[in-house]
């Protein structure tokens, strides 16, 4: 393994027969019958890559965990591995679009996002492991529920965390090909206004029409926005109203917000926690869920890994994302953060979602690199 490159060019073939096994498994995040069967087939597999310890972590709602450990006992701290094995696609969705290969490119739904990352970090660690050069401990956390925002699985990664030296997230790399080194937070905010039903023709004066009241709240929020910063507040979602003849008394509103900084995620919070009614007698409330801290840029740690990957004839870029990860809960607790080392394509969430078979490769390279000489 004198060259990584080409150690691991010579296992191309491997990986993209790893990643069709994968892909063949659909694993919809909600179906949690469905995605247990990859979780399945991979806690299977963990120990053919060399992994001493496999713990898989059950869980009610959504598909079971894996925790798998490279040279559990092995002084220093580890580094920790993200890794998410389930998928946006519902089942079927290989019957529509099946996995294929045109013009040096793998297609298949779940490819990108982010099967083909799991291909890369278990070919990486089995080589390494193989060649007796992992000389700290590594644990690989696979996750089933990062598209939905990581509600079961964000504790458990954070505890995992705690101890880390350094955490690897093998989400697909920037259209570009650049590792993410910052991502926007996000924010999801549910909107409730109740006023006072009445009916339009003979009482509309004993009314509180919950739908003005949410016109102008609507026209506060949006604001809130500063696009030219990153900062983004966006109604997505509006219900109300029960009948065309009665005054309406309810309406619920969903809200999508991105901001760059910890500070502006702080602002836009403080600004949806302190609307007030417009009009006499309407209640308003705010009420946060689903939340992941921007991952803001930490510095040095891009130079290091550049520096790492320079040494294997490989040149990294780095990109920031205006979409989350489980980086951002890393990185918000100050461990050293890596995101988008998995594969380079394009299309993910869309039937064209494929990878450029010739990243598997490289991208095995640099992680390997960073595990070993880190």
């Amino acid at each position: 393994m004198t060259d990584l490159l080409a150690h691991f060019r010579a296992r191309k073939d491997g990986m993209l027969d790893l990643l069709g096994e994968l892909v063949r498994r659909e694993s919809f995040t909600v179906d949690k019958t469905q995605v247990d069967q990859l979780v399945g087939y991979l806690q299977g597999a963990l120990r053919l890559f060399g992994a001493q310890t496999v713990q898989r972590l059950p869980q009610p709602e959504v598909g079971d965990f894996l925790l798998a450990e490279w040279n559990p006992t092995a002084p220093g701290k580890p580094v920790l591995v993200l890794c998410h094995i389930d998928t946006v696609h519902p089942p079927g969705t290989l019957q529509k679009a099946p996995a294929h290969i045109e013009d040096h490119r793998f297609y298949a739904p779940g490819a990108l996002d982010m099967k083909a990352g799991a291909v890369i970090v278990l070919e990486a660690l089995r080589s390494l492991h193989n060649q007796n050069r992992l000389t700290r401990t590594v644990k690989l956390l696979m996750t089933t529920d990062e598209e939905i925002g990581s509600p079961h699985s964000r504790a458990v990664i954070e505890a995992e965390a705690a101890g880390a030296e350094l955490a690897l997230v093998l989400e697909p790399a920037t259209s570009e090909g650049a590792i993410k080194t910052a991502r926007k937070g996000g924010a999801k905010f549910t909107l409730t206004i109740e006023g006072r039903p009445a009916h339009a023709g003979i009482a509309p004066q004993l009314g509180i029409n919950a739908i003005i009241e949410f016109a102008q709240q609507a026209l506060e929020i949006n604001g809130l926005n500063d696009l030219k910063y990153g900062t983004s507040v966006s109604l997505t979602r509006v219900s109300g109203g029960s009948a065309g003849n009665v005054i309406p008394a309810h309406v619920e509103a969903h809200i999508d917000t991105r901001a760059i900084t910890n500070a502006e995620m702080q602002r836009i919070e403080r600004a949806l926690g302190g609307l007030y009614p417009k009009m006499p007698g309407a209640i308003v409330r705010c009420r946060r869920h689903g939340f992941r801290p921007p991952m803001e840029r930490q510095a040095g740690i891009f130079e290091r890994a550049a520096e790492i990957a320079a040494r294997h004839g490989i040149t990294l870029e780095e990109g920031a994302s205006g979409g989350g990860s489980d980086g951002n809960f890393t990185a918000a607790m100050g461990i050293p953060t890596l995101d988008g080392l998995g594969a380079h394509g394009d299309g993910a969430h869309t039937l064209q979602e494929h990878i450029i078979i010739d990243s598997l490769p490289r991208q095995a390279a640099v992680v390997a690199a960073i595990l070993q000489e880190w």
